[in-house]
């Protein structure tokens, strides 16, 4: 669990510092593109379901080759290999761009921030209910479509 959340903090720290030494070189538009809007929240939805899945790895399946805890496996490794991507576009295209200012870094974080807690909201609604029900179940469960994220570098 410390593992994949201390990436995010890594890499955070590493955006925060790249801006603060170029704050007053980028004035940047205010807003993010639609594609770094959905690249920053699916990167929080990314972070939460890779947290999730880890500890029901490390706590359900220690050493166990169930089918559940074989599909968790192969799911986490496709959630790192789509984090990477994830923070590759997001690093390139605002935390450490120079045409970025501090105000769409800080929407970039604010969208990763409500991602992770949607996908939470979304696992901790009442278990007979249908997800479709929930906008932040939609909207999250959306950043697993891979077809939405052409635009990332592979």
């Amino acid at each position: 669990m410390r593992r994949v959340g201390g990436w995010c903090a890594i890499a955070v720290s590493i955006a925060l510092g790249l801006m603060a030494g170029r704050t007053s070189l980028a004035q940047g538009v205010g807003f993010l593109t639609e594609q770094q809007r959905l690249a920053s929240y699916c990167t929080g939805v990314s972070e939460a379901r890779m947290r999730e899945l880890n500890d029901f790895i490390k706590i359900d399946c220690a050493g166990s080759k169930r089918k559940e805890c074989e599909r968790a496996s192969d799911e986490l490794g496709r959630a790192q290999i789509m984090d990477r991507r994830l923070w590759s576009y997001l690093m390139s295209q605002i935390f450490a761009s120079r045409e970025q200012g501090p105000r769409e870094r800080a929407l970039a974080y604010s969208a990763m921030t409500r991602g992770g807690d949607d996908w939470t909201a979304c696992k901790r609604r009442p278990s007979r209910s249908d997800p479709d029900n929930f906008p932040v179940c939609r909207e999250s469960r959306g950043c697993l479509i891979n077809e939405r994220f052409s635009f990332l570098p592979p």
